[in-house]
């Protein structure tokens, strides 16, 4: 299928400051240096400056100095666009042909997105979580070279997606062109040789909107009366400020384990069961939630492991907050113990599930190796989801 190579995935955040104004309700800010704090978004400016309300005081912090501001929302029912880069948005598609597609959002308005810059659609997702997240993950990380549907009864369909109109989908198979109500699609996923790559270098930023849609971001403006995330295409998608619940920069000054090649990992299993360790998501394989929030960032883990990392370069610190991952609806029990060149530098009490999660710091200073090591605690390794959410080195 021949795409138009344009992205709409990726914005850089520039923002005007209304210094009056406050978009959202007191999430918490938490910088790379100093304590967390309860703050509104007051602006971002054209140097990446943003503005937070606390206390009835202005408190500016670069962008390259946040960790993150406030936390993702939940998706709404759906239907669900995803990005190339991962990104959701909450629309529906009423039309498309070979090169893109037509959306509804209920905060961005119509709205068409090429199809080289998205993974597909996932029309009707899940109502349980993990269930959900499996579906939207097995979307995005699609291998091949054509495109799919994934039908409500398990079967799959693949060939070359002509068009979406009145509600049906085109698809050319081998053997002969179908049409398929979109109420019968689970999941369309767009050829995946045919993406156009996330960009990786400079300062970006996962911008989550009220109705859970998350975007990763190059450019976004903001005034006291609209938000326009702008996409490389040129593409603008206009909603109102008070719609950003959250801001998350990578490429600053905090560097995320889960974007780093591990120099090793080992798990001992407690009988047989072996579990992998998790990049941006828990042990089982949804996103990483603890004290009934999201994480984007983190890693996961099952007890008893030890993951390790060589630090090729000079860091200040480690920090993360640790924790029980929700799934397991309040069991579990570990402890978390963090090894700085083969000696331990922190341990923590027994982490069990259903409490808020902890935070840590470790300094890292001449520091060479670093080992995250989840030990048994209660009960051997019934339900032992630990995460390290936002785990992350401080340059």
């Amino acid at each position: 299928m021949q795409r138009t190579l344009r992205t709409i995935t990726t914005c850089f955040i520039v923002a005007t400051i209304g210094a009056a104004t406050v978009f959202a309700d007191s999430p918490t800010v938490v910088p790379v240096d100093g304590k967390p704090f309860t703050a509104t978004l007051s602006g971002i400016d054209a140097d990446g400056r943003a503005t937070f309300i606390a206390e009835n005081k202005q408190r500016t912090l670069p962008l390259a100095d946040l960790v993150r501001w406030g936390n993702p929302r939940e998706t709404a029912a759906g239907p669900i666009v995803v990005t190339a880069a991962g990104g959701l948005l909450v629309a529906d598609v009423y039309g498309g042909d070979k090169e893109s597609i037509d959306c509804d959002s209920g905060l961005f308005g119509t709205v068409t997105l090429p199809l080289s810059a998205l993974a597909g659609v996932v029309f009707h997702p899940p109502s349980q979580r993990q269930s959900r997240d499996l579906l939207i993950d097995s979307v995005a990380g699609s291998e091949g070279n054509t495109d799919r549907l994934v039908l409500n009864n398990g079967d799959s369909l693949s060939g070359v997606i002509e068009g979406i109109e009145n509600g049906e989908v085109k698809l050319k198979t081998d053997l002969a062109s179908v049409s398929i109500e979109t109420d019968r699609i689970s999941a369309m996923i767009f050829n995946p040789a045919l993406r156009d790559p996330a960009p990786r270098g400079g300062l970006r930023c996962w911008t989550g909107m009220a109705d859970g849609s998350r975007l990763l971001a190059t450019k976004i403006f903001l005034n006291p009366t609209i938000a326009a995330i702008t996409s490389t295409a040129g593409k603008t998608l206009k909603t109102s400020p008070e719609e950003v619940v959250y801001l998350q920069p990578l490429g600053g000054r905090a560097v995320y384990l889960s974007d780093l090649k591990a120099a090793g990992y080992r798990h001992l299993p407690f009988l047989e069961t072996k579990w992998p360790y998790k990049t941006d998501r828990n042990a089982t394989g949804g996103q990483l939630r603890c004290g009934d929030r999201i994480y984007a960032k983190g890693l996961g883990m099952h007890s008893a492991a030890r993951l390790t990392y060589t630090l090729d370069q000079p860091y200040k610190r480690f920090d993360a907050e640790l924790g029980i991952d929700d799934s397991t609806d309040g069991g579990g029990s570990v402890r978390f113990r963090v090894y700085v060149d083969g000696e331990e530098r922190q341990g923590s009490q027994i982490v069990r599930g259903g409490q808020r999660p902890v935070p840590i710091s470790v300094d890292l200073k001449d520091a060479r190796r670093l080992d995250l090591i989840v030990d048994f605690a209660d009960r051997a390794d019934q339900l032992d989801r630990a995460d390290w959410m936002d785990a992350r080195l401080m340059k």
